[in-house]
């Protein structure tokens, strides 16, 4: 074919097919996705554009306020995309015809790249032991290749445990390994892009053991209830509240419910606010969680009646009587109601003495009944009514007016002793409702007034004092200093409440006291003890001293007295000191009163003793083996007196004759005399130190001793063979024996030529 032809055909195709014309001139066109676009098409000499048709087939028309629309141009019409899309990518078409209604078309293809986006929660969920897909959704244009990766170093996940998809990566059975970081990574080759996203699986619990407790006390009226939601899970679980039947949501409020937490706040709670409240517990993993329930019953507290005052007089002109007091209980729930009575110091009252206590109406008529029969002095006082629920505790008062004569108690003061000049104590105690007028009184024989009111004003009164010392119980005291005219007169302590009763104290002469007794005598070399029993009768007055009257046998001019205190009324032990050593004494104690000296005991002897320490001996010392020694010891004389105790200690020695620190020392029975010293070091020497102890002192004994490993003990133990001497015998027994053998196989050897020779 000739080419200059060939062209002119090539060229009139193109100017055929080119009718319309679009701009930009590529067939195809990438842009960015969110990104403005424009084309315009534009017709030849008698070409119209007519349209543009999208990927759809859908033509475009003109609306300024679309996302596509179209332009018309003096030389053409103009597609504007203000934002494009996915949805935008294809081939869009340009339409027109001639002036023959011939129609044209011209195409362009638009490629909307669209980079790597992910779409993911960054920190996802999943079960121990089940199946999950860690969803990772990527959208990109041109289409990305999806990898996975684990951990901080990225390792690829080669296990079959793991399956990669498209819409996430499925692990088959979750274990404790998956807890780590995973990586989802996008690859697109045609531009060259790549990113990864990373997403922490954590491993996860669904919503378990939930359950509502009311925090006590629970719904008390007219306080705050406080109900707490408990459920575990992981992640930590989320909470909402509900009331009544309809399960309407609570959400916080100013003044009603508070929502904190786990926690709902009910303020100011009352009957209204009984019903069902619910507690939806769930977390990021299950959403649907667990819904528990729990029966809100406001609690009353307990609300008692006043109860009336009882006031009532007894003696022995009034007939017995019975009175009663009722607690009643205006207004409580009724759950786990207790009423009880109480007495003063808030004790339980016994039904006892004519007390009894009636609680068979509590229930029905919430009433309980403290009843008095026969009513007595000794029930006068308060009762408490105590009632308590599960929301509070309430009392109430009773309180039992009981008049009658006073009453003195025992044990009562008959006889009272003392001498001229030294005061005298006289006791009274009284009860009496209502409180008495206490006087003392003088009552003198021999006189026509034979009664005088002692008073703080009287010479001989000292002092005259009262007391209350219980709720009706009261005492009076008078301090008197008599004179020889008092004795044998009465003293009377009279109560007055305008009941008057009286009790009569008589005064007595004092005497001294009886003699003592002496039944213990503990002699040492200078001292002597005397246990001193006091007399049987004391003659009315306390004891003030002993004394101690004390010679020496066959010594003129040794009489002594010396007087001891008097402690307690119990024996007394008291010691004589600074004696002779080895002598007789005669003793004599006897007992002194404010009315005199007692006559002095029988005379007792007793010597003293002559005042040496103990002598004794070490004797050899035998070792049981290389870590304990027998330590023994022989008493050549006790010094005169008893050993009361042995002691035993010891000490290394370093070197020659360097003593280390010693031991502890170790208490010995008295009556003993050995001992046997354990936990020694082998190859050790020691320093043993014994000691011996009487009343006049001690005395001590030092031996030293060397513990072996053979179990040898240098100073006075068993004699042990030595190893070479062992190995000696032995030696001599083999060498024994191999002689006698040779001399056996030589005896043999001779007699053999004889006995050839013989017939």
């Amino acid at each position: 074919i000739n080419p200059r032809i060939l062209c002119v055909v090539i060229c009139f195709i193109k100017i055929v097919y080119n009718q319309l014309i679009i701009q930009p001139a590529e067939s195809i066109v990438s842009r960015n996705q969110f990104k403005p676009f424009i084309a315009l098409c534009t017709g030849q000499k008698n070409t119209r554009v007519a349209t543009w048709q999208s990927p759809s087939q859908i033509d475009i028309e003109k609306d300024s306020n679309a996302r596509i629309t179209v332009e018309r141009k003096r030389d053409g019409l103009r597609l504007r995309i203000r934002n494009l899309t996915q949805n935008d990518q294809g081939i869009w078409k340009c339409l027109g015809f001639d002036q023959d209604e011939k129609s044209f078309s011209n195409t362009l293809q638009i490629v909307v790249k669209i980079p790597i986006t992910f779409i993911s929660e960054p920190i996802q969920y999943a079960e121990l032991n089940s199946t999950v897909l860690i969803k990772c959704r990527v959208i990109s244009n041109p289409s990305a290749e999806i990898s996975w990766f684990k951990g901080q170093n990225r390792m690829e996940l080669l296990s079959s445990n793991y399956e990669q998809r498209n819409d996430g990566l499925k692990i088959y059975r979750v274990s404790s390994i998956d807890n780590d970081i995973f990586w989802c990574q996008a690859d697109v080759t045609e531009t060259g892009e790549s990113k990864d996203y990373q997403i922490q699986v954590v491993l996860a619990q669904a919503i378990t053991s939930s359950k509502i407790t009311c925090l006590s006390p629970c719904a008390v009226e007219k306080r705050t209830a406080t109900l707490i939601c408990e459920a575990t899970g992981v992640p930590p679980p989320q909470f909402s509240w509900f009331y009544g039947q309809n399960d309407n949501l609570i959400v916080n409020g100013v003044s009603k419910y508070i929502v904190r937490g786990n926690r709902l706040i009910i303020n100011y709670v009352d009957q209204t606010d009984n019903g069902r409240y619910s507690c939806h517990a769930f977390n990021d993993f299950d959403q649907k969680g667990q819904k528990t329930e729990y029966i809100l019953n406001v609690i009353i507290p307990p609300h008692l009646s006043p109860i009336p005052q009882i006031e009532i007089n007894i003696d022995e002109n009034f007939p017995s009587k019975q009175v009663g007091f009722t607690c009643r209980v205006e207004r409580a729930s009724i759950e786990s109601l207790s009423v009880e009575w109480l007495y003063a110091n808030n004790t339980p009252v016994q039904a006892i003495n004519g007390i009894s206590i009636d609680t068979t109406q509590l229930i029905k008529q919430r009433l309980i009944e403290l009843n008095f029969n026969p009513i007595r002095r000794e029930h006068h006082g308060n009762y408490t009514c105590l009632a308590k629920n599960l929301a509070d505790v309430t009392s109430t008062v009773a309180q039992l007016i009981v008049k009658y004569k006073p009453i003195f108690i025992e044990p009562k003061m008959i006889y009272v002793y003392s001498v001229p000049n030294y005061h005298t104590i006289m006791k009274c105690q009284i009860d009496s409702y209502p409180p008495p007028i206490i006087q003392w009184v003088k009552m003198v024989q021999g006189h026509d007034i034979n009664q005088v009111i002692l008073t703080d004003t009287d010479p001989q009164v000292i002092d005259i004092f009262t007391k209350q010392i219980g709720s009706t119980l009261y005492e009076t005291e008078l301090i008197y200093n008599p004179s020889e005219e008092d004795f044998g007169l009465n003293f009377e302590c009279r109560a007055n409440n305008s009941r008057i009763e009286e009790h009569s104290i008589t005064l007595q002469r004092a005497e001294p006291p009886r003699p003592v007794r002496v039944p213990e005598v503990k002699p040492s070399s200078n001292t002597i003890e005397l246990n001193v029993q006091p007399p049987l009768d004391f003659g009315g007055l306390p004891l003030l001293q002993y004394i101690v009257k004390y010679e020496q046998i066959d010594v003129p001019n040794s009489l002594k007295t010396i007087s001891f205190p008097v402690v307690s009324n119990q024996s007394q032990t008291i010691e004589i000191k600074s004696l002779q050593a080895a002598s007789v004494y005669r003793i004599q104690v006897a007992a002194e009163n404010h009315a005199g000296q007692s006559v002095f005991s029988i005379p007792i002897q007793a010597k003293t003793f002559s005042g040496e320490v103990p002598q004794f001996n070490l004797s050899n010392t035998s070792c049981l083996d290389y870590r304990s020694c027998l330590i023994k010891w022989f008493i050549q004389y006790d010094g005169g007196s008893a050993i009361s105790r042995a002691e035993i200690f010891y000490a290394t020695i370093h070197g020659a004759n360097k003593v280390g620190k010693w031991s502890k020392p170790i208490r010995i029975e008295s009556h003993a005399t050995e001992y046997e010293l354990k936990e020694l070091k082998p190859k050790t020497n020691y320093l043993i130190v014994v000691r011996l102890f009487n009343t006049a002192g001690h005395s001590e004994e030092k031996i030293r001793i060397t513990a072996n490993l053979i179990s040898e003990c240098k100073t006075g133990c068993r004699p042990k063979p030595s190893i070479l001497i062992i190995i000696g015998i032995i030696a001599a027994i083999i060498m024994g024996a191999i002689i006698i053998f040779v001399l056996l196989i030589l005896n043999r050897v001779l007699l053999t030529p004889y006995s050839y020779r013989n017939p």
